[in-house]
């Protein structure tokens, strides 16, 4: 059985860990596990619910000091909601080609995320992309892209759900400049939360205080702050 867990998020230098109610007493040895694992030349930063005193307590008694970034979490019921959309016109919904359109899929995400200049497609780029994509609880059907009248991929929502869970993850979601408000980020996070609903989801977090997701019914669950101990 397992009691606790440390992990690190993206990279080194971001980190989380927790304990199961009841084992509180393993915080301090985990928590040093974590700082001597996961620190960079940079230090540790860990993120804490606020409302953690517990834990908040213990970071700042062995010298963690509070940091400007936070994550705000948002949840939706998904048991008796409508999901409902009205499609917009000249696209159509569909779960995304993994092993197809790679290209289509980076260039979206280039240009929803505003980025400018040329999408990048070195090896390097696409193969981060290719490897994100084979993660275990990955399930194109859950990815779903608005595709043009030329076949170009313009709003896409990925979601992620295991099936040991009761909820599905929120991310990313995003629209390419010329297509926005027309409807299609509405489109696709709902179309993709049906379908997560019609596989055992109950619930969906997403991390974003967006005024977006809360006109789709999300309400605020948790916020949290990080903390940073310089090494």
């Amino acid at each position: 059985m397992f009691l606790g867990i440390a992990t690190y998020d993206h990279y080194f230098d971001e980190a989380f860990f927790a304990t199961k109610p009841g084992f509180e007493e393993l915080e301090k040895d985990i928590l040093e596990y974590t700082t001597t694992t996961f620190s960079n030349e940079n230090g540790l930063g860990i993120a804490v619910n606020d409302k953690d005193t517990h834990t908040l307590d213990l970071l700042r008694s062995k010298k963690f000091v509070e940091n400007d970034l936070t994550e705000n979490i948002l949840e939706l019921t998904l048991q008796n909601v409508s999901l409902d959309y009205v499609n917009p016109e000249g696209v159509i919904l569909k779960n995304m080609d993994v092993n197809n359109d790679l290209f289509k899929y980076r260039k979206l995400l280039w240009k929803g995320f505003n980025h400018e200049g040329p999408v990048p497609d070195d090896e390097i780029t696409i193969d981060k992309k290719k490897r994100m994509l084979s993660a275990r609880n990955m399930n194109s059907f859950l990815h779903i892209v608005a595709e043009n009248e030329d076949g170009a991929y313009v709003a896409y929502c990925g979601l992620w759900y295991s099936q040991k869970t009761d909820y599905v993850y929120v991310e990313p979601v995003c629209t390419i400049p010329e297509y926005r408000q027309k409807g299609l980020g509405k489109a696709v996070v709902l179309e993709a939360l049906k379908r997560g609903r019609s596989l055992g989801a109950e619930k969906a977090y997403v991390i974003s205080d967006s005024s977006f997701y809360k006109s789709l019914g999300f309400q605020q669950h948790s916020h949290y702050t990080f903390y940073w101990h310089n090494i």
